[in-house]
This record gives structure tokens, C-alpha cells and sequence, in this order.
């Protein structure tokens, strides 16, 4: 009898919980809104946990299962979301009306994380904007052409060295270390102030702090995983840290040493440490030229906050304020470029008419230089090579789909005429992928075709449908840097070396389902050989 009534009672509990599980999951069918059907507990998120799909791809289903409709449903665990298809209701809902949608969905509080919680992209709507808007100063065209010197002392002397140790021959390289060891490099010398080589000191504290730090698989990325979806007091309360706390002690006392050694000596580097010790003085400011310099290119955001008046407002600028936001630009910075990068090389080794004929670009630019480095101005004005890159970052967009959180009660309106209104605190999903790979937006869209972005053919795309660094006054503060660092790299690469695919990469590629960022199965491998 008393096993019974055990049995009884394990069978009551399961179904008790069973029917908790599921109790959301009429959500969307009261509302008339069309929606993936969710699986008890885990709701949509089955494909990812599984092994069926990636994340991105996990994320992104409702797009292509419900191609008319202006958005769908679905749930991460029990919480409903939103995820919108059509790229004008993104724009109203990221531009127009911002204020309804002011934050991501993974804040993070300086209380939860000291040092990540700092940054901006984990900001709340009451922190983002003034940081947003004392920063923007730093991120202009004409601070960008500042840096441009630190980019090629540091890639001219790069190449030069991966050639010597080549000794005439063509080597092999995985694409994703190589980039990552480049970023690493660039990033720190921006970010930081200090000089690294990660190739010649592959153990350096910068790129394995860097490594930690901007890791997308294992406990870190699973803690990021983690932080959309559960509410930050579950991590405060298990004293749960998303930054390890030897990083962030590594970055405040590089950090601190430099601004030290700076001061002590009068020394003016023109790297993001300079920057936010002007704006710790109150000094950080437009300058005068700055509309000379402010298209990057096709895919420049356009910035939506109006930038302060005169010097940005002042701000208490700690030690750890000028660390973590160095780190935030190191970890905004590092895993895009290098994803997208990596997956170029890529398309350029499978394409060598496109390699070619960019080279070609390349070597007219250098020509014209007469023995001088690349300048800012010359880059802006290669038109080939910011087509490649801006159809790369179509192709293969690093971060596919970002996010945002209402904050205030907001009603649309679906394309069946069903309007909806959605409540404070709901999960809005933005799939950038999946629209960048739509063929009504891009034929044949797994084409890697730079001719899309000509001058002769761009009137033909929608410019709502490209949302490669986000969209709104929330888009990604560093795409400038960004640009300018990838359009750097390849210029210096292909100036010095050929590429070729190698046989130890897949063609087509494969993506580890089971990585939370964007990861290949073999890796990409490719031959560079020295030009002569």
C-alpha cells in the first residue's frame, strides 16, 4: 500500500509539473498570432538542445515556416517572444519607436558583473543612453582615420614576418586562429595601449585573457546563453559572475599601468585609452572634419542620438570604467571580425576571380601611395574592396540575429490584419541572417556575389533589408572600427599573398550545431603563398 501511494505521488508531482510546463502555450493561439509549436518546458529551444540545428538557425525558424506573416511566436522555455520578419516593422519598432524598445534582452548590471556591466551593449535604457551619447565622439570617421596608424605599423610588420617564416613557400593556416591572433594583436594595440605578437608569442596574457573573455562555447558562452533567458537576481543570488574575475583583475591593472605610465610621462597615443581619458576630462569631443569621414562605407549605421553639444558630459571615469570599456570594444570587435573575416577568405579562396580582381584593387591603391602606407582617404576610396566586404558581411553575418526587450506596452499589426498588443518586459527577436539570405531580398542569396553592392546595382535592394551591425540608435557603436579593421586586413593579406582553399576545409562548409557562436566543424583552412 505505501508503494502505492508513492507511485501515486511521483505520478501526481510529474503530472502537476508536466502541466506547469506547458501552461503558456496557448499564448499565441488566443492572440491569432502563428507560432512554432513548443516542446513541454523547453519550449522552441528542442532543435538547439537536441543537436537538430544551431542556435541561430533555432532562432530563426518562424521566419522561413511563416513566410507572409510580419512576425510569429515563439517561446524560449515557457516566456513567450516576438520574432519579426518584416525589415520596415524592424525599422519602426528599432527607429520610430524606440522608446517602446530601448533594451537588449541580456542586461547586465554593473551589481551582477563589475566589469562586463559596465559595458555598453549589456546597458539598461536609463545607463545605455548617456553612456551611448558621451561615447559616440570616440567611435567618428576622423578618430577612426587617428587609429588608422596603429592598424598598418602593426599588419605591414605582420606580413613581412609570416613571410620570412613561409622562406619562399606557401603555407598552410586555419583561418579563425589566424584572424583571431590578428584581431588579438590590433585590438589590444587600440583597446589597450600595448604591443603584442601572437604569432611569434603565441602564450601572450593578452590573447589568453582575450580568449576568455570573448569565448562563445563552453561555461562562458553558456552563461551568456543563460542571461537572456533567466532573470539576472538567479545570478546575483548564486554569485554567478558572467566576466571571470582573473580577466577583468588582468584588464584594470594593464589598464591602470598604462594610464600610469601616460601621465607620469606626458605620453598622446591615439588609441581608445586616450579617448576615454579625454573623456574623463571632459575633453572627448567631435571634431571639426568629422563629416569628411563619415561613411565607411556601404555599411555604415547611421547614428540616431544626437551627439553632445561641445565636450561629452562629464562622467567619473574610473579606472575600471576606462578598463571595461576598453574590454567591451575588445569583445564587441574580436569574435565578429574574425567570424566574418575567416568566412571571406573563404569565398575569395572558392572565387579567385573575385580574388583577383580585388587584388587587382590592391595593387592599383598601393601604386598610387608611392611607397606610403594606406592611408584612411585611399580606403574610402576602394570601391571593390567595400563591396566584398559588405557582401560578406551579408553572406555570412557574424552575430544573426540580436535582440531587443519592450519597456513599455506596444501594439502592431500582423499581414492577416490580426493586431497585437504585446506586454513590458516581452522578447523581441531580429533574425538579420535569415533576412540577409532571404531570396526575395537577395537571388540566389548563398551566392557570394560583391556585384550586388555596385554602384550600378545597390538602387535595386532594399536598404531596410541590410542590418549587419543592428538597426536603431542601439546599432553597434564600433562598426566604424569594425570596417576599418577589416578592410585593413584584407588589404595587407592580399597585397602580400595569394589564398587557395586547402582540402582539410569542407566545401561547402559545416557549422558545429552544437556552438553558440558561429563555428565550423573543420575549420577553414586555407594556403597562403607569398607574393613575390
Amino acid at each position: 500500500m505505501g508503494v502505492f501511494i508513492t507511485l501515486a505521488a511521483l505520478a501526481l508531482i510529474a503530472y502537476l509539473f508536466y502541466r506547469w510546463s506547458v501552461a503558456t502555450y496557448d499564448y499565441f493561439e488566443k492572440r491569432g498570432v502563428p507560432f512554432l509549436r513548443p516542446k513541454p518546458l523547453v519550449g522552441s529551444l528542442w532543435p538547439v538542445f537536441s543537436g537538430q540545428k544551431h542556435a541561430m538557425d533555432a532562432a530563426q525558424e518562424g521566419y522561413w515556416v511563416f513566410p507572409e506573416a510580419r512576425f510569429s511566436g515563439f517561446f524560449m522555455f515557457r516566456k513567450p517572444g516576438y520574432l519579426i520578419h518584416d525589415p520596415e516593422l524592424i525599422k519602426q519598432i528599432t527607429i520610430k519607436d524606440f522608446d517602446h524598445f530601448t533594451d537588449h534582452a541580456n542586461n547586465i548590471t554593473p551589481e551582477l558583473d563589475p566589469f562586463l556591466g559596465r559595458s555598453l551593449f549589456f546597458a539598461e535604457g536609463h545607463r545605455w543612453k548617456p553612456g551611448r551619447t558621451g561615447l559616440s565622439p570616440a567611435f567618428t570617421g576622423s578618430k577612426m582615420r587617428n587609429m588608422m596608424v596603429l592598424l598598418y605599423n602593426y599588419l605591414e610588420g605582420a606580413m613581412e614576418r609570416l613571410k620570412e617564416d613561409a622562406n619562399g613557400g606557401k603555407f598552410e593556416k586555419e583561418m579563425k586562429d589566424f584572424f583571431q591572433r590578428l584581431g588579438n594583436d590590433v585590438t589590444t594595440s587600440i583597446s589597450f595601449g600595448v604591443e603584442v605578437d601572437s604569432f611569434r608569442d603565441p602564450d601572450n596574457q593578452f590573447l589568453e585573457a582575450g580568449k576568455l573573455l570573448t569565448a562563445t562555447d563552453g561555461l562562458q558562452g553558456f552563461k551568456f546563453f543563460l542571461i537572456t533567458f533567466f532573470p539576472e537576481k538567479l545570478f546575483t543570488a548564486l554569485n554567478i559572475r558572467v566576466t571571470p574575475q582573473k580577466v577583468a583583475e588582468f584588464y584594470e591593472e594593464a589598464v591602470s599601468k598604462s594610464i600610469k605610465h601616460r601621465e607620469e610621462n606626458n605620453i598622446v597615443r591615439p588609441d581608445f585609452i586616450h579617448l576615454l581619458l579625454q573623456a574623463r576630462k571632459n575633453e572627448l569631443k567631435e571634431d571639426h572634419n568629422d563629416d569628411k569621414f563619415d561613411s565607411a562605407g556601404f555599411s555604415t549605421v547611421q547614428e540616431h542620438l544626437q551627439a553632445p553639444s561641445g565636450t561629452a558630459k562629464s562622467s567619473e571615469w574610473t579606472d575600471l570604467d576606462i578598463a571595461a570599456a576598453a574590454a567591451s570594444f575588445f569583445f564587441g570587435g574580436i569574435e565578429t571580425t574574425t567570424v566574418f573575416l575567416s568566412f571571406t577568405i573563404y569565398e575569395l579562396a572558392l572565387n579567385p576571380d573575385i580574388q583577383d580582381k580585388l587584388r587587382a584593387e590592391i595593387d592599383a591603391t598601393t601604386e598610387t601611395l608611392n611607397g606610403k602606407n594606406l592611408s584612411y582617404e585611399a580606403m574610402q576610396q576602394m570601391k571593390y574592396l567595400d563591396q566584398v566586404v559588405t557582401e560578406a558581411l551579408r553572406r555570412w553575418t557574424s552575430f544573426g540575429i540580436t535582440n531587443r526587450k519592450c519597456v513599455k506596452e506596444y501594439t502592431f499589426e500582423n499581414s492577416d490584419g490580426t493586431k497585437v498588443t504585446i506586454e513590458k518586459g516581452t522578447l523581441i527577436q531580429i533574425p538579420m541572417a535569415a533576412i540577409h539570405l532571404d531570396a526575395k531580398y537577395y537571388p540566389n542569396p548563398l551566392r557570394f556575389d560583391p556585384e550586388r553592392f555596385s554602384e550600378e546595382n545597390r538602387h535595386q535592394l532594399n536598404p531596410n533589408a541590410y542590418m549587419p551591425f543592428g538597426m536603431g540608435p542601439r546599432n553597434c557603436i564600433g562598426s566604424r572600427l569594425a570596417l576599418m579593421q577589416a578592410k585593413c586586413f584584407l588589404f595587407y593579406i592580399l597585397k602580400h599573398f595569394t589564398v587557395e582553399i586547402s582540402q582539410k576545409t569542407d566545401v561547402p562548409i559545416q557549422i558545429d550545431k552544437r556552438s553558440v557562436g558561429v563555428k565550423t566543424l573543420s575549420g577553414i583552412w586555407v594556403y597562403l603563398t607569398p607574393r613575390s
